[in-house]
């Protein structure tokens, strides 16, 4: 989120209000304040001089003072009153008017400009401009929770707007159909302060908070990124990134990677092409790495912000305001549609071998004309969040979810839904991360009751209609043969299929990771690192029905190990009908890797172990495992691998790694083991 757009927004029109004009034909101080008597003398000057241009800009300063001292409606007759002595100016003056309705309808409504809203509610019926005032006019009673009273604000005015019934039944429906209340926590003084503090985004494992803040002490800047560990049920003193992240330039944080090891970001850093650009940093061993800026046409010369980077690591999600989106071009920072976000949309980029495709707008059933912010997509990799002022809402931006109808597409999408009147507000509300379970959300909101000042942080739980779909939380960490953590590469597929699913890193100090996975399919996952021999697995989720955690440390052997200390290769993903010793399909992944392993080492000889569990007769279990290893043995054979160089060996369940007692160590029993020998 740039903060800066609304400070510079403001300060034009600032401008505007306190320059002194001089005029050749007399001359007027417009400094002086505007009041009877000095009103009568520019009335009077506009008169004598119209239609010149000097005589128009008075009544345009007339217009702004009115503005900002909140006469809204009178600073609009101050249009109407003159306008029939320029007729040089019509085009001018729709402008300005234009302007200053668009400008009122950013303010929240209140004793002086409620009045406004009515006569705009009426005057632009049928309109955008005019929804938006009537949006306006219920909020009163929506900040009460007295929505009963908010619909018959709907409901009075629905009827002058035939073109527009749907967004009022849709409001109406939200306004009224049943929901769970929610539970909202501010974070507390320790992470909340008299500045703005926004962007809130959790690390995957809960443990690390990432946001934006603005003039806070201890930062570098006008905009800063910060972080807070947490502690028990609380968060501790917030942290500034420091110098790696952080300049006197505006630096705000939009995502953090499901991995934990990407923060994506977005500001005015040094090489920004345009108002505001996507860069990200990546964790090392010594903190975050080097900034690294998006390229074109991720980047462009407008406004690019909110990255978010899916669970699998093949998609970049942005919004950006550049032309070609739903709608017209209006940048942001322009006053429109009740706001100043201008007409962003959401775009995806798809990861090639050579970087980035070209931006994919997500389309009308997403984007509207006017302004979608923040997306993040669920670890399923369907479920959509986003923030909307095109949408029907409550006002200004509300939160939407929304589900990729195919796999294969980034423009078919089932009709956002807002996620309601307990959720929503009608302030902006958008920014919200969800943590990765999804059951509950971090979200920025300003001036709430009970805050610090300015925008606070806040955490919220969702109700389980608005949550994705479930998922399984795998974590642990990747050691090598001796227990020290390792940074490695973790590849997850499908194998049915040999689909590639997703990369990720572990952590190069912890060697920690955690990965989310959707229910109902059987995953390999595949550890690399240089010098070490790459380890799989699987975990299989066609049975699971419920959410849990599932623990599991991953060890990779060097190759010295392997070659000069004669540690065994588990071959994990080997897979046998029950009974039978013929290789079923998913196994070739795995023996394909092997092969590629076996290409970059000098070897004499490769001993292939068959081993079963206790179950059955040890004698045709002694056949089995060598027969399953013959198997393995024949697959190397098939693609290159001298028969000479391997030597075949059964065992069957006389050398168990654990003990035979339930059906998972017998699992970890039924193996093929590989040795290499120099």
């Amino acid at each position: 989120m740039n903060k800066n757009f609304c400070r510079c927004f403001v300060f034009s029109l600032i401008i505007l209000l306190f320059t002194a004009e001089i005029f050749s034909q007399k001359t007027l101080d417009l400094r002086k304040p505007l009041n009877p008597e000095n009103f009568k003398i520019w009335d009077e000057y506009i008169r004598q001089y119209a239609p010149s241009d000097d005589a128009y800009n008075v009544v345009i300063h007339i217009a702004r003072q009115h503005y900002f001292t909140g006469n809204y409606i009178t600073a609009l007759e101050v249009f109407n009153i003159y306008e029939t002595l320029f007729p040089n100016k019509k085009d001018e003056i729709q402008n300005e008017k234009s302007n200053l309705i668009a400008l009122s309808l950013i303010q929240s409504p209140n004793e002086r400009n409620y009045q406004l809203y009515e006569q705009l509610a009426f005057k632009l019926a049928g309109t955008e401009d005019g929804f938006v005032a009537v949006q306006r006019l219920s909020e009163k009673y929506i900040k009460k929770r007295q929505f009963d009273s908010a619909v018959a604000v709907f409901e009075k005015y629905k009827p002058i707007y035939k073109n527009l019934q749907w967004k009022f039944d849709e409001v109406t429906s939200i306004l009224t159909r049943p929901e769970d209340s929610v539970s909202v926590h501010n974070l507390g003084a320790n992470v909340n302060s008299k500045w703005d503090e926004w962007d809130p985004n959790p690390t995957p494992d809960g443990h690390y908070l990432f946001f934006s803040s603005s003039i806070r002490p201890g930062g570098f800047g006008d905009q800063d990124v910060w972080y807070c560990e947490s502690a028990d049920t609380s968060w501790q003193k917030p942290k500034n990134l420091g110098k790696q992240i952080n300049s006197s330039n505006a630096e705000t944080i939009d995502n953090v990677s499901f991995d934990g090891n990407t923060l994506l970001l977005s500001g005015t850093f040094a090489g920004t092409f345009g108002k505001f650009d996507i860069y990200s940093a990546t964790r090392t061993e010594n903190g975050w790495g080097n900034l690294y800026h998006f390229p074109m046409p991720i980047n462009s010369i407008n406004h690019d912000e909110a990255a978010f980077l899916t669970s699998d690591g093949k998609a970049l999600i942005f919004t950006s305001d550049r032309p070609g989106g739903i709608g017209d071009f209006i940048e942001n920072g322009r006053g429109y549609h009740g706001g100043v976000n201008g007409n962003m949309d959401i775009y995806v980029c798809l990861k090639t071998d050579s970087g980035w495709s070209a931006p994919i707008n997500l389309g009308n059933t997403i984007n509207t004309p006017y302004s979608e912010r923040s997306p993040s997509l669920s670890a399923d990799g369907k479920t959509l969040y986003f923030g909307s002022d095109g949408h029907p809402g409550l006002g200004r931006l509300d939160v939407f979810k929304s589900t990729r109808l195919e796999d294969t597409s980034w423009t078919d999408w089932c009709e956002p839904e807002n996620l309601g009147r307990f959720i929503n507000s009608t302030e902006d509300d958008w920014g919200y991360k969800f943590g990765i379970t999804g059951d509950s959300a971090f979200f920025a909101s300003k001036n709430r009751e009970g805050g610090f000042g300015g925008w606070d942080l806040y955490s919220i739980t969702i109700p389980a209609i608005y949550k994705p779909q479930k998922v399984v939380i795998i974590k642990g960490k990747i050691l090598d043969q001796n227990d020290n953590p390792l940074s490695a590469s973790i590849k997850w597929e499908d194998l049915s299929s040999g689909k590639l699913l997703g990369e990720l890193h572990s952590n190069p100090k912890t060697g920690e990771y955690i990965i989310a996975l959707p229910f109902g399919f059987n995953y390999g996952y595949f550890v690399q690192k240089e010098n070490y021999y790459p380890t799989s697995g699987n975990i299989d989720l066609r049975e699971k029905t419920k959410d849990s955690i599932i623990y599991k440390n991953i060890k990779l052997i060097s190759t010295p190990g392997i070659l000069q200390q004669g540690e065994k290769i588990t071959i994990n993903n080997i897979f046998f009908d029950f009974d039978d010793y013929s290789l079923k399909k998913e196994s070739y992944l795995e023996l394909n890797r092997l092969l590629d392993y076996l290409k970059t080492i000098e070897f004499s000889k490769i001993i292939v172990e068959g081993h079963t569990d206790d179950i059955g007769d040890e004698a045709y279990n002694l056949q089995l495992s060598r027969n399953r290893a013959k198997s393995v043995a024949d697959y190397l054979i098939s693609k290159g691998i001298s028969k000479l160089k391997i030597q075949i060996e059964g065992y069957g369940s006389s050398k168990p790694i654990f003990p035979n007692t339930n059906e998972e160590n017998r699992k970890q029993n039924r193996r093929v083991e590989i040795s290499v020998r120099e």
